[in-house]
């Protein structure tokens, strides 16, 4: 009966950890970084004490504009095992009962370099989302969305053209 048990659980290990790694694994570069940019904000957080992971993606967009790369982002993590300084351990689990939290970003990109013009990051509790704090963030992110950055070349010459 243990032997049982054991394989079960490690069988569910494997399919958990898989998931996540499969979650992300459509992201274009730049939603990669802004994933790894909103974790890093995150974990930063003094009352933030455990590790979280990724568990479903809820928005995945990505546009290129002539200002720039636009990304948003929203998704669910879920409380682990592991300390925050250790949460990208594969042995961390997921929390059965833990805290869940609802991150909505957008990030404005320059074009050819690293640097983001405009960001917007919002971790809340997943109790805490509802249709005033959804339009907020949408509203908010319309304003990162239309932030002017470096141009495309020509394509200043091509609107004046016109």
């Amino acid at each position: 009966m243990k032997t049982v048990a054991i394989t079960w659980w490690i069988i569910s290990a494997l399919i958990v950890v898989r998931s996540e790694g499969e979650i992300t694994s459509d992201f274009s570069e730049n939603q990669n970084k802004s994933l790894q940019l909103i974790l890093e904000h995150f974990h930063n957080k003094d009352h933030i004490k455990n590790g979280f992971k990724v568990s479903d993606i809820l928005k995945s967009i990505e546009v290129d504009y002539s200002s720039g790369v636009f990304v948003n982002l929203e998704f669910a993590l879920k409380q682990t095992t592991c300390h925050k300084t250790h949460r990208t351990k594969t042995d961390c689990e997921l929390v059965k009962n833990g805290r869940t939290f609802n991150c909505f970003a957008c990030f404005k990109f320059s074009y050819n370099s690293p640097k983001i013009l405009s960001q917007l990051i919002d971790c809340v509790n997943i109790l805490q989302v509802d249709s005033k704090r959804t339009n907020r963030r949408n509203q908010s992110c319309k304003e990162v969305e239309l932030k002017k950055g470096s141009e495309k070349v020509g394509s200043y010459s091509f609107l004046t053209s016109q």
